[in-house]
């Protein structure tokens, strides 16, 4: 008898792995981590044109994230580029050295906290800061935004003069180390890498 119920256990076991990994020809599994902090994570869903990202916590849909047709590349769809404890960045990139469109999402309501055409510099998770740009090609008159996820405050700090020496500006800057009084990236040049600081 002890034979038998572990025959039936291995057939559901296999059966129901199949079934996770059998997806519609042609597409493969969302291979991004999908689980976020506090419970929250992201669901990767699929129907006859469409492939969609959803925000759920347990059995709860709290919103559609985005949607692409099926076959485009899963990064741009979207994957999260940062993980906050109330917060997350999800980001989508379309490659070629295109600059990454970002949402900071509020997990428990799904709500975008920033306006239309923000894009992605980096992000600093422990300390919860993210670095990004109101303009895709920034000029030299622009600024970066140093918003602070968990207060909601911004601090605007102008670009290198000469990381505008060649392409794919936003793709090229890093934060290096961010205190109470300093913000320093890293940023790459024609002449090599190289380290800017600013008071905060």
């Amino acid at each position: 008898m002890r034979q038998l119920y572990i025959i039936i256990l291995a057939i559901i076991i296999g059966t129901s792995s199949k079934a996770q990994t059998d997806l519609p020809a042609g597409m493969e599994p969302y291979t991004y981590d999908t689980t976020l902090k506090g419970g929250y994570r992201i669901s990767f869903q699929v129907d006859d044109s469409l492939q969609y990202l959803y925000l759920k916590k347990n059995n709860l849909t709290i919103t559609e994230l985005s949607s692409t047709s099926r076959g485009m590349l899963h990064q741009n769809l979207g994957y999260v580029g940062a993980d906050f404890t109330d917060y997350f960045v999800l980001v989508h990139s379309f490659g070629s050295g295109n600059p990454h469109h970002i949402e900071l999402y509020k997990k428990s309501t799904g709500k975008n906290l920033l306006k239309d055409g923000a894009f992605w510099i980096d992000a600093d998770e422990e300390k919860e800061f993210l670095l990004y740009s109101d303009n895709d090609v920034p000029g030299k008159d622009d600024k970066m935004v140093l918003f602070n996820v968990r207060t909601g405050q911004k601090r605007y700090f102008g670009y290198p003069n000469d990381v505008f020496d060649g392409p794919e500006v936003l793709n090229r800057i890093h934060i290096s180390k961010l205190t109470d009084k300093q913000l320093v990236i890293n940023y790459d040049t024609d002449k090599g890498s190289k380290t800017k600081v600013y008071n905060r």
